[in-house]
């Protein structure tokens, strides 16, 4: 039965912690969970979690993203246990807490001899399916050498019955001879078979010998093992009289432990005779296989003595053939010689005895084959007996899962124990409880052996002489007359920070100018707080520790108004979004493209104008004032394109002094991490202003305070926020990056006051720093109308002050404009007449 744990994980701060998985490692095995699994559970954005736990012992880690695994602690799940938050196991007393260690070894122990036992018990099970295996092959075997013996009595009539026909069939003798001597061969090899049989029914023997040897001797086992568990038992229960009291517990444990001690050794020896009969049973496997050798070997002699057979009778049978074809040959010869009749009668009649011979011969063969056919049958019996085998091995894997299930049993049993234990827990428990009561007793003794004392006339001690002194539990005790007792020294022990390294829940509130310095043997980086600015100043090279600030600024934040300053130069790896003031010197594109005489322009790359330097015509109206402007305001000796603002970066509290907050009044050195569960980690408050660091989970920002409020919650101002997820940094308010700004730059400038690559538009260079004229001065231009626009003139022969207008001076030397009306610009019509002829 499972039980429901539920909650809402929450920081020191109160806010859900979002990002974190729940692992539940356990630590027992327990009737529903094994040993070292791991179960898991994401809690959602609120922070809201719902776990049906097992009953069991489950070790906890908080797995939050972005940081290392962090053990919560151990929890304890019983089956009458009620339902409630993970932080209400946490803060449970779990059995360890009150379990004397001597308790737990000892049911260690116990544990060790039941699977010992279990183990001599599995092993006296498989001796004795050896065993029996083994008397089976020995009577497989048996089987195999009558079956042998039977092939040899075969064999041996088939080379009589040859030897007959050969000397019944004179023309055939020398074949019957061979045939014979092959017979007799036939023979020796079916002998050859029977002693191997013989020799397989041996080693069997000896196997069922060795079989009946691993038996007694885990029967032995066994039975050690039993006396060792009983002995176990009794130690069990002289480990639960410790209910009494605690003195008595404590010598009852060590009781335990002796006895415990003497179990293990008991089972050690348990352990070493269950080794022999595992030694024993593996020899009567090695028996058994050479048995089944043996017997294979038999089943290969049987097959050449039929082979052999069934050779001899196909021999036999030419024989046969041989002699009927020398009868056709004597009844020819009784035809064709009519005058020696008698003599060729009596041929015929030699000639039909050695036919009948001949036929007795080839039934007398047939025999034969019928006989290596028997033994070819046997054989298959003997394959037939090792599938038997075969089904025996699988009835012993079913004994071992009956076994394995009656395991299953005494892990339950151990369960009990393990209960049993508990009850012992629980009076333990109480005795520590009554302990406590007679150390407050034994206090208030002490108080008043000191009013005693100081009736007769005692005398404090001090640090010069000795005396009585008074206990106080105190933590923030100043007094040089009073000692702290050890409650007093573990309080303030687990509430400081550990120069190895230490985790705080609350703020670490800096309030030197110097607030914290992170260093290694070559550079320091030193937080450095001054009236109104946070400044990141790195030492001096090999002064990593102790050394003063360098000369290098290489980052300021102005905590009125946000504003960051980066003085040695800012390399950015990713992209750079926002708006970006000053005169970006390396723009290759403008955002915006904008056209110049009807011909689209974004400073990628150099343009024609129709009627100037390309062929066709151009609107030339409107105000050229405004035609080349661009998006926004272009930036000259430093005047921004848009006007946008900087950007400013926010920092929040880092670190923490004691595990509850504090002031520190001096500098802390870390030499590892220094790690906040506070979503504000570390605060800088010196001035009017505070500067803080905040990760909400989702982001890290650099904070400020309002003026006047150092300490107090943040303002609005972003000036620097970091995207945990993807890294990219946004800087909210203004950047002044003195030293420039070095990198990759995606994305379109739409700020982009200069372009890297100046662009010729008419020949006249443009970068996008000015405007230009899109025609030289001086160039004559159609207009439409008798009024002309701004910073033009009619071409009527006027003068003009070449010092007023000196690039007109340049196209007209001579100081006067020359008279342009009655002019066409017409080209070369039918009448002939010439470009820039007059009508």
């Amino acid at each position: 039965m499972t039980v429901k744990i539920s909650g809402v994980l929450k920081d020191g701060t109160g806010k859900p912690v979002q990002n974190c998985t729940i692992v539940l490692k356990a630590r027992r095995t327990s009737s529903t969970v094994v040993v070292n699994t791991v179960a898991s559970e994401n809690p959602d954005e609120a922070g809201r979690y719902s776990m049906d736990v097992e009953h069991g012992q489950y070790s906890v880690t908080l797995l939050v993203e972005g940081f290392p695994p962090s053990h919560a602690g151990t929890i304890t799940v019983y089956e009458g246990s009620r339902p409630g938050t993970l932080n209400d196991f946490l803060g449970a007393m779990t059995e360890d807490d009150v379990m004397p260690e001597a308790l737990r070894r000892f049911e260690q122990m116990v544990e060790e001899v039941s699977r010992n036992a279990s183990a001599v018990a599995q092993n006296t099970a498989a001796a004795k399916k050896s065993a029996s295996d083994a008397s089976a092959s020995a009577s497989e075997a048996a089987t195999h050498a009558t079956d042998a013996a039977a092939s040899a009595r075969a064999a041996s009539t088939s080379a009589g019955q040859a030897a007959s026909s050969a000397q019944s069939a004179s023309s055939s003798a020398g074949t019957a001879s061979t045939k014979a001597r092959e017979a007799a061969k036939s023979a020796a090899a079916a002998e050859s078979s029977k002693s191997a049989a013989a020799t397989s029914a041996s080693a069997a023997k000896t196997s069922e010998t060795n079989a009946a040897a691993s038996q007694k001797s885990a029967a032995t086992s066994a039975s050690t093992a039993t006396t060792k568990a009983s002995e176990a038992a009794t130690s069990a229960r002289g480990a639960a009289a410790s209910k009494e009291a605690a003195k008595s517990s404590e010598t009852n444990a060590s009781s335990s432990a002796s006895s415990a001690a003497s179990s293990a050794t008991a089972a050690g020896n348990s352990a070493k005779a269950a080794k022999t009969s595992e030694t024993n049973a593996k020899s009567s496997e090695t028996a058994a296989g050479q048995s089944a050798s043996a017997a294979a070997g038999s089943k290969t002699a049987a097959a050449l003595s039929a082979s052999a057979a069934s050779t001899s009778a196909g021999q036999a049978s030419a024989s046969a053939t041989a002699a009927g074809k020398s009868a056709e040959s004597a009844a020819s010869s009784a035809s064709t010689a009519t005058t020696k009749a008698g003599k060729a009668t009596e041929q015929a009649t030699a000639a039909a005895r050695s036919a009948s011979a001949a036929k007795t011969s080839e039934t007398n063969a047939k025999t034969s084959a019928d006989n290596a056919a028997s033994s070819k049958a046997a054989a298959a019996s003997s394959a037939s007996s090792a599938a038997s085998s075969a089904s025996s091995a699988s009835a012993s894997k079913d004994e071992a899962t009956r076994q394995a299930s009656a395991a299953k049993g005494s892990a339950t049993t151990a369960t009990t124990k393990a209960s049993e234990a508990a009850g012992s827990a629980t009076a333990a428990s109480q005795s520590k409880v009554a302990a406590e009561s007679a150390a407050t007793r034994a206090e208030t003794a002490a108080k008043r052996a000191e009013d005693i004392a100081s009736a007769v006339g005692l005398e404090d001690a001090s640090t010069t002489k000795k005396g009585i002194v008074q206990l106080s539990s105190a933590t923030n005790s100043t007094s040089e007359k009073l000692a702290a007792t050890p409650k007093a020294v573990k309080t303030v022990k687990d509430s400081s920070v550990q120069k190895t390294g230490d985790t705080m829940g609350g703020q670490l509130k800096i309030s030197t100018i110097n607030a914290l310095r992170i260093f290694n043997q070559a550079f320091g980086l030193i937080f450095r707080r001054s009236e109104d600015h946070l400044h990141l100043i790195p030492t001096n090279e090999g002064e990593g520790e102790n050394g003063d600030i360098g000369s290098l600024r290489p980052f300021s934040i102005n905590l009125r108004s946000g504003l960051v300053s980066i003085g040695n130069g800012l390399k950015v790896g990713g992209s750079v979004t926002g708006n970006l003031t000053g005169n970006a010197d390396t723009a290759t594109k403008i955002k915006t493209a904008r056209k110049i005489g009807g011909v689209a322009f974004d400073g990628s790359a150099d343009i024609n104008l129709p009627g100037v330097n390309a062929t066709g015509n151009q609107n030339t109206t409107g105000n050229a004032a405004t035609a080349t402007k661009l998006q926004a305001a272009r930036t000259i000796n430093g005047v921004s394109f848009d006007g946008s603002a900087n950007i400013t970066l926010t920092p929040s509290n880092i670190g923490a002094l004691a595990l509850t907050g504090g002031t520190l009044s001096g500098g802390l050195t870390a030499a590892g991490e220094v790690i906040s569960r506070s979503a504000n980690g570390l605060r800088i408050a010196y001035g009017n202003y505070g500067f803080f660091i905040r990760n909400d989970g989702s982001n890290t920002y650099f904070m400020l305070t309002d003026s006047g409020n150092s300490l107090g919650t943040h303002n609005s101002l972003r000036p620097f926020i970091i995207s945990n997820h993807t890294g990219n940094v946004t800087i909210a308010t203004k950047l002044n990056a003195s030293g420039g700004i070095t990198g990759s730059l995606s994305g379109n400038a739409s700020t982009a006051t200069k372009l890297q690559t100046a662009r010729t538009i008419n020949g006249v260079k443009f970068d996008g720093s000015a405007n230009i004229e899109a025609f030289p001065p001086g160039v004559p231009l159609p207009w439409p109308s008798d009024t002309p626009p701004a910073g033009y003139a009619i071409m009527q022969g006027q003068t003009f002050d070449k010092a007023a207008y000196p690039k007109l001076a340049i196209a007209y030397p001579s100081g006067v404009i020359p008279d342009m009306r009655g002019w066409t610009i017409k080209g070369k019509p039918a009448s002939g007449r010439a470009v820039l002829s007059q009508e």
